[in-house]
């Protein structure tokens, strides 16, 4: 009778117990996100890899450049003796011929001007909406359709309702942006990579109205169409802009190759060509451009760790499976943040980021290296504590947190 009562009550004590799938059943269960984790999880990593090396490659070369750097004054004429070096230059832009749009009446003495076209088109959206179907309820899409300006053609072909909105099927007037070919600073000419750094446009404002009388002009705008309240779907209107007016300010930074001011090859990936608007000196260009890196690279760093934490998410069942039956590793991994995939994606990018300044900022690198484990070190700290308490007691009362991996 004993024998049958502690068999009964081992049976229903099983069966009261829940399954832990192993490793092998979550993957084959969950076997997409189990891909899809692992990529999210090594491309945040790379990413991160990628990130720190692009920042220690610029940054040591702004310092080097910084210390190599030739001063030149705005006076200053092509030198033989620094061809192929680095200089620094501050003077006015100067430019060729004018940048002309004849049929506008636009002319701007600038470094760039820029045509920008947008036309009139049917734009369709949708919404999901449920409607009752006896005692169920279906979803229904209604297709809503409005009218505005916009930049890229719309394929109306791909409408659901084409024959009363139908869009035409190319721009008659292209977007485009006009560079002066002469473009001087002082005695030197500033070549096709410093010409492309001028990109702060400035929308160009005019009170002539055009020759052609079916061009319209209002706030700026030039349209082609019979009525600019009214416009019609196919008709188009355009804004000019310039950037890098002739007569401002700036500084620029390049190889002196001849009269011509082009880039610098500074470290293999990393060219060293900068402009800038107003009289800086070398000190001062060269610290904004350790701001904006330094902006870029925690930036980067944010999305690779959120990428990273994605992958640790799709792969938490097979984490918690790995270390649920170990007391060590689940004490490792949720004594830190409390939760195991924010603890291996932090972890793990600041171990990235640590090994690529380990070289070129001890310090810092340590301190980043510290960081990384210090979840394990509070976790291992934790669990030699409740092993010191198991010893005396060995039936204690573990928290929930020790009894499973938190999610």
């Amino acid at each position: 009778m004993q024998s049958r009562r502690s068999q009964s009550y081992n049976q229903l004590h099983a069966r009261s117990r829940p399954h832990n799938p192993s490793v092998r059943e979550i993957i084959r269960d969950g076997w997409f996100f189990t891909s899809v984790g692992i990529v999210l999880y090594f491309s945040g990593i790379y990413l991160t890899v990628w990130n720190e090396g692009r920042a220690v490659s610029t940054s040591k070369a702004l310092d080097s450049s910084l210390a190599s750097v030739v001063v030149l004054t705005p006076n200053s004429q092509p030198l033989p003796e620094n061809g192929g070096r680095l200089v620094h230059l501050v003077g006015e832009i100067s430019v060729g011929e004018p940048l002309t749009e004849m049929d506008y009446g636009v002319a701007v003495q600038a470094v760039k001007l820029k045509r920008r076209v947008q036309m009139f088109q049917w734009v369709e959206e949708e919404s999901l909406v449920d409607l009752p179907d006896g005692d169920a309820l279906r979803t229904d899409v209604n297709y809503y359709y409005t009218t505005e300006w916009r930049d890229k053609l719309i394929d109306s072909s791909q409408f659901a309702r084409q024959m009363s909105h139908q869009n035409p099927r190319e721009f008659p007037l292209k977007s485009t942006v006009y560079v002066n070919e002469v473009v001087t600073v002082g005695g030197f000419n500033l070549g096709p990579e410093l010409k492309a750094k001028f990109n702060d446009f400035v929308p160009i404002t005019s009170d002539e109205r055009p020759e052609q009388r079916d061009i319209k002009l209002h706030a700026g705008l030039y349209y082609h169409c019979r009525d600019v309240w009214e416009p019609e779907v196919g008709d188009i209107r355009i804004q000019f802009s310039y950037a890098g007016h002739a007569g401002f300010p700036v500084t620029v930074v390049g190889m002196q190759v001849g009269n011509e001011i082009r880039a610098y090859p500074m470290a293999p990936g990393v060219d060293i060509i900068i402009v800038r608007q107003g009289r800086l000196t070398a000190e001062e260009i060269f610290w904004l451009e350790h701001v904006n890196n330094r902006w870029l690279t925690w930036a980067l760093r944010g999305a690779g760790w959120f990428v990273s934490f994605l992958g640790c998410t799709c792969l938490y069942g097979i984490l918690s499976a790995l270390v649920q039956r170990n007391s060590f590793a689940r004490d490792l991994l949720a004594g830190g943040s409390g939760s195991i995939s924010m603890t291996m994606s932090s972890t793990s990018c600041l171990a990235a980021v640590a090994l690529s300044w380990l070289w070129y900022r001890p310090y810092l690198a340590g301190g980043l290296l510290l960081s990384a484990a210090l979840p394990f070190v509070w976790g291992g700290i934790r669990h030699s504590n409740w092993n010191s308490a198991d010893e005396r007691n060995p039936n204690p009362a573990r928290p929930d947190s020790y009894r499973r991996l938190p999610d």
